[in-house]
């Protein structure tokens, strides 16, 4: 398999492609499942339209396109797999922007953003409860090195994770 670009040209991306079968649509959003012609690679295209109110109305057309094994095309065409964005696009895809660029996207960078901000809530929590006991603490330094400790082994944890 040649190697996925980091971006194309989406004018030239589009007409390389069949639609293999429409599989759903709103008044926003449609669902495709295309193929490329040449390679026979096929896509989950998910295209929506985005209406800016702050700019009177004003609509956007974004395209997504998820790479997908023969597997996939088979569970989803059968409507056995779920293929609905974001739920189920864990792996890198195409996304289009207001230009005439396709972009690589991986969004699986961006789940350790998920478990840094749990984190983050987890020692804000314990700084709170901390805060409560400081006042009716009778050794307020072990309390601190308690609170200290429990931060390292959290901070830890997810390091290895």
């Amino acid at each position: 398999m040649e190697p996925i670009p980091s971006s194309l040209k989406k004018s030239e991306f589009l007409e390389r492609l069949e639609t293999v079968k429409h599989i759903a649509s709103t008044d926003f959003e449609t669902y495709a499942v295309v193929k490329e012609k040449e390679s026979g690679q096929h896509y989950l295209h998910y295209s929506f339209t985005h209406i800016n109110l702050s700019e009177g109305g004003r609509k956007y057309a974004y395209e997504h396109f998820l790479p997908l094994s023969s597997d996939d095309v088979l569970g989803i065409i059968f409507g056995e797999q779920p293929y609905t964005f974001p739920d189920h696009w864990l792996n890198p895809y195409y996304r289009s922007g207001s230009d005439d660029r396709m972009m690589w996207f991986d969004p699986r960078e961006n789940h350790q953003l998920e478990d840094d901000a749990k984190t983050e809530q987890e020692i804000l929590s314990k700084l709170q409860s901390f805060k409560q006991a400081w006042n009716e603490a009778d050794d307020p330094e072990e309390l601190t090195r308690k609170l200290l400790g429990e931060i390292d082994q959290m901070m830890k944890k997810e390091k290895d994770q």
